[in-house]
C-alpha cells in the first residue's frame, strides 16, 4: 500500500516539474519588449501594467541600458516573482536604437509588443491587439489609441500618408509581427539618437508592410517624465526625411523634396513598392493634379 502511495506522489511530482519546465521553454505567443534607463522610480508602473494584462501567454523582456540608479534591484524584485520576466543589462549606456535592437533580438514570440518604461498599458491592450492581428493576417503592425492624444487613423492608407511626413503611428502603443521585420532585416538605426521609431516604421512601410489601428485606448503616457536621452528632434528627423526622399528619387533626393504635391504623388506611383492602395492613390492624383 505504501509503495503505491509513494508511486502516486512521485508521478505527481514528475508531472508538476514537467509542467513547470514546459512553461519555461515553450514559445510564448507575444514578446513584450521594454528598455529602461534611470527610471527606477516610475518603471514599476509600466511593469505592473504588463503583469495586469488579461492575456497571459507572453514573455516580458526588460533591458536595463546601463542605469546608474537602483533599476537592477527594482526589476529583479519583479523577475523573482514572475517567470515571464526576463531581465538583461547593457554593459554601459548604449542608447535607444542599440537597446531596442538588442531587446528585440531576444524576443521569441510570434508578435512583438513594444512598451516604454514611462507608460502604462491598459489591461485589455495585449488581448485587443493580438486578436486584431490574428484575424487580419495581411496587417503587419497594429497601433492602439493613446489616452489624451490625437487619434491614430484606422486604415493603412491614412497611416502611410502620415508616415512619409512624420510619425503618426506611435511606438509603445504598437504590436507587430516579428516575421516581417526579420524577413526584410529591419532594425533600428543606431546613428539616430531619437525618432528611431519613425524610421523603423518607414522601413516597414517601404518593405510592403500594411498598418492599421484599433479604436480602443491601449496606453496612458506620462509625458511629464524626465527625458534622459537628450537630443534635438529636428536634427534627428532630417536624416529620416532624406531617407524617405531617396526611396522615391534614389539618384537625387532633392527632386522629391522640391516637387509639388502632384509631382510627389506621381513619383510615389512609380516607386518600387506601392505604399498606397491603387484606388486611394488614384483619388489623391485626381484631387492634386487638376
Amino acid at each position: 500500500m505504501k509503495k503505491s502511495v509513494y508511486a502516486v506522489i512521485l508521478l505527481a511530482v514528475i508531472a508538476i516539474l514537467g509542467y513547470i519546465g514546459y512553461q519555461r521553454v515553450k514559445t510564448p505567443l507575444v514578446s513584450v519588449v521594454m528598455l529602461t534607463y534611470k527610471r527606477a522610480d516610475i518603471a514599476p508602473k509600466a511593469i505592473e501594467s504588463i503583469l495586469a494584462q488579461t492575456f497571459d501567454d507572453y514573455e516580458f523582456i526588460i533591458l536595463n541600458d546601463g542605469s546608474p540608479d537602483n533599476t537592477r534591484d527594482v526589476i529583479n524584485k519583479y523577475a523573482k516573482g514572475d517567470s515571464r520576466i526576463k531581465y538583461y543589462e547593457n554593459d554601459k549606456n548604449r542608447g535607444i536604437a542599440y537597446s531596442r535592437n538588442r531587446v528585440t533580438s531576444l524576443a521569441r514570440g510570434k508578435y512583438i509588443m513594444i512598451m516604454d518604461d514611462d507608460d502604462e498599458s491598459l489591461p485589455e491592450r495585449m488581448r485587443l491587439q493580438l486578436e486584431f492581428l490574428e484575424k487580419n493576417p495581411e496587417i503587419s503592425a497594429v497601433a492602439g489609441q493613446i489616452v489624451g492624444l490625437p487619434r491614430i487613423p484606422f486604415n493603412h492608407d491614412d497611416i502611410a500618408t502620415g508616415l512619409i511626413q512624420y510619425n503618426n503611428f506611435g511606438n509603445s502603443n504598437v504590436m507587430y509581427r516579428k516575421s516581417h521585420a526579420q524577413q526584410y532585416n529591419i532594425s533600428y538605426d543606431t546613428t539616430l539618437k531619437a525618432s528611431e521609431d519613425w524610421k523603423f516604421w518607414v522601413q516597414m512601410l517601404f518593405s510592403g508592410a500594411k498598418f492599421a489601428a484599433i479604436s480602443e485606448d491601449v496606453l496612458m503616457r506620462h509625458g511629464d517624465s524626465q527625458k534622459h536621452y537628450e537630443t534635438t528632434y529636428e536634427d534627428q528627423n532630417q536624416p529620416i526625411r532624406d531617407y524617405i526622399s531617396k526611396f522615391f528619387t534614389p539618384k537625387n533626393p532633392e527632386i522629391f523634396n522640391q516637387a509639388s504635391a502632384c509631382d510627389k504623388l506621381k513619383l510615389i506611383e512609380k516607386a518600387p513598392v506601392q505604399i498606397f492602395s491603387h484606388d486611394y492613390l488614384q483619388n489623391l492624383l485626381k484631387i492634386n493634379c487638376r
